[in-house]
């Protein structure tokens, strides 16, 4: 998303130094948060290089943490992204404050290791990882009391998902399916034509007997598993699986399944019987503790563009057509984590405004809420009882950490428990608040406001526009800047900036998150100027001093911004954007996903439509300097997008220039391109909206 100029090096001033990577059996950074000055500036390298806890596991007895802590690559390691090493730490502190958590890590960044889950007993922790010499990602182990990893699973392909049964006696996992004999002939030979316009991996189920090492594929080859879950008394599996391979099919038309384990060595199965009638979307889903009922997030119906409405279901089967009971559907938030915490009892994580909260809702839909979580929590974890939680919890002033402690059902709360990133408590950060406006039709709007750093009352500062994707994507309350967002950077450099929740977005129910369909481009960006309004009578922001940026659907926005709306914006930069919806519709691999939830119409019936609200129909006579941004392998939204944006501005004589990134897909992985694009976005603002 950037150049690697000599802008972007020279412009490194005053930088925290790159925090040293984790070595196996190091100590885990104290969460005491010493007082330092902050007078600091933030930087490009390091803002790319901070560090992250994700993928949090908490140990059976809740006692422990699991979590994987991403780093960035060295600077000589070539085009290469974060790296990822699993830490062990405390959920209490084993001494006094600032003396650390007696965690360590378990595994090197070297080898890259992620989705850390603990072995029924707490006797070991399980984790993929493709390690030196092995050409597939497989399931390792490692003893929670020392020693080394070693594989558990030897699969002939890549493994994506593992979970322990319950009893610890079998291994289930996920894998990609081989070719048959025959397909292997046939693409030695050269017979290797497609015979489709969709393309993806079929994933096979597998259950392996931990005693006698042996592992067989239980899943029939024609359907792609893509989650699962055990079934507490270890004979059964719920999974969630579809017909097709391909990201549509996946997304939109998985439906889940059961399917019966047998106990002997070779893991015999009955076929998977459909659970119930789902539509649209699904996410996680848990077993209740008798095993009679299972809870997922799923969509309200097929055009709802989340999974984030709690379903259950009894998992007796046995009756066609059945469907799940909808427990939120008018809850104005959006599921993202469940579990039971007792038999008819499920705990709920959702993300509601932009902060994260905890519910416990009954099997009767009542609905008790238990607060804020503190920090904006992702990755969260619970025990059984729902009395210990962890997270990877981040605020305005840090990106995510692990937090971990009592919930408030018990009266506690989630407290910090890691402190990786030192350096960062010395940078001088923008002051954080929540602002709110009415929209043209008198709908409210809310968003993300971060003023300059050094901030004076009374003055007008340039405004920058952070626009999130999806549409149905959430700007939150915790650490938005990364390089696609570089938030503070731009506030470190003297602007306001809004990262608008406009209509569409998540984290306000089912009703809002359905509320620009079929009018993309047109209310919900509406939503977002009568933003700049509020900001411009406030006494804020200067309405002449205006760019926005973006990324994916908040690439469409800045699209629109430098076109259809040029005269509101000095300069644009739009990033993996859509451009024009009927050349996007018949290239993306989200044709359905985005036709269903988005437009609820397919493009090609109503082309005027869609014509009118795609940037390139508004190119002429646009006055905004533009930068289009794109990664060379992006298949969600095809680079070609951007080329097309890209010469019809050229044509119309704006001010405009393309970057693409090879190796890239619909975002930015490597870390030379993170750097080179947050400091092209941060020049460009400069030069077109300051100039």
């Amino acid at each position: 998303m950037r150049r690697l100029s000599t802008f972007a090096l020279t412009f490194l001033l005053l930088g925290c130094a790159k925090p040293a990577l984790a070595r196996a059996g190091t100590s885990a950074p104290a969460a005491s948060v010493p007082s330092v000055p902050r007078t600091d500036v933030l930087t490009v390298e390091a803002m790319v290089d901070l560090e992250y806890v994700a993928d949090v596991a908490l140990s059976p007895d809740g006692k422990t943490v699991a979590y994987v802590l991403r780093v960035p690559p060295d600077a000589m390691d070539g085009p290469a992204g974060m790296r990822s090493a699993i830490w062990v730490v405390p959920t209490k502190p084993s001494g006094a404050a600032g003396k650390g958590h007696g965690g360590r890590s378990f595994t090197t960044p070297s080898a890259s290791s992620s989705s850390p889950r603990w072995s029924p007993d707490g006797k070991r922790i399980g984790f993929l990882s493709r390690r030196p010499g092995t050409s597939h990602t497989q399931v390792y182990a490692v003893p929670i009391d020392g020693g080394e990893a070693e594989p558990l699973t030897n699969a002939p392909a890549n493994v994506h998902e593992f979970e322990w049964s319950p009893d610890g006696k079998r291994l289930a996992f996920i894998a990609d399916q081989q070719p048959t004999a025959k397909e292997s002939d046939d693409r030695k030979a050269g017979r290797d034509w497609v015979e489709s316009d969709v393309q993806g991996t079929m994933h096979r189920l597998w259950v392996m007997d931990l005693r006698t090492e042996e592992a067989q594929p239980i899943s029939p080859r024609g359907l792609h598993v893509s989650h699962l879950a055990w079934s507490p008394d270890s004979k059964r599996l719920a999974l969630q699986a579809s017909e097709r391979a391909d990201v549509d099919a996946t997304m939109m038309y998985s439906r889940l399944y059961t399917i019966d384990v047998k106990g002997d060595a070779k893991g015999d199965t009955a076929q998977p019987q459909p659970l119930c009638e789902t539509a649209g979307k699904l996410s996680h889903m848990a077993w209740s503790p008798d095993g009679s009922q299972l809870a997922f997030l799923g969509a309200a119906d097929l055009h709802d563009p989340t999974a984030g409405v709690l379903h259950v279901v009894s998992t007796a089967g046995g009756t066609p057509g059945a469907r799940a009971r909808a427990l939120t559907m008018d809850y104005e938030g959006t599921g993202q984590w469940i579990d039971w915490v007792a038999k008819d009892t499920v705990l709920m994580l959702a993300n509601e405004g932009t902060r994260t909260t905890l519910h416990r809702v009954g099997t009767d839909g009542a609905r008790k809420a238990l607060g804020d979580t503190g920090p904006v929590c992702f990755s969260f974890d619970a025990n059984a009882s729902g009395s210990v939680a962890a997270c990877a919890g981040e605020r305005a002033d840090h990106p995510r950490e692990l937090y971990a402690g009592p919930l408030p059902l018990g009266g506690g709360k989630l407290r910090r428990v890691t402190h990786h990133n030192p350096g960062l408590d010395a940078v001088r950060l923008g002051d954080r608040s929540i602002a709110r406006w009415k929209a043209a039709d008198g709908v409210e709007i809310e968003g993300v406001l971060t003023k300059p750093v050094g901030y004076e009352a009374g003055k007008r500062y340039p405004l920058a526009l952070l626009v999130h994707g999806g549409p149905e994507g959430i700007s939150l309350d915790g650490w938005n800047t990364r390089s696609g967002y570089p938030t503070q950077l731009l506030a470190t450099r003297g602007y306001v900036v809004l990262e608008p929740n406009y209509r569409g977005s998540s984290g306000r129910g089912v009703a809002f998150g359905k509320s620009d369909q079929g009018d993309l481009g047109g209310k919900e960006f509406e939503d977002v100027l009568a933003g700049i309004d509020h900001l411009v009578a406030e006494g804020l922001v200067d309405p002449e001093r205006v760019g926005m940026a973006g990324w994916s659907y908040g690439g469409y926005f800045s699209g629109l911004a430098a076109t259809k709306h040029s005269k509101r914006f000095r300069a644009a930069v739009v990033s993996a954007a859509i451009t024009n919806w009927i050349s996007f519709t018949g290239t993306s691999e989200i044709e359905h996903e985005n036709s269903l939830v988005h437009w609820t119409l397919w493009p090609y019936d109503e082309p005027t439509l869609a014509w009118e609200r795609s940037p390139m129909a508004h190119t002429t006579g646009s006055t905004t300097a533009t930068l289009v941004v794109h990664g060379m392998d992006d298949t969600r939204v095809p680079p070609e997008q951007a080329k097309e944006l890209y010469r019809a501005l050229r044509h119309a004589g704006t001010k405009t220039e393309i970057v693409l990134y090879p190796r890239e897909g619909h975002g930015l992985r490597e870390r030379a391109h993170q750097i080179d694009f947050a400091a092209r976005l941060c020049e460009w603002l400069d030069e077109h909206v300051k100039g």
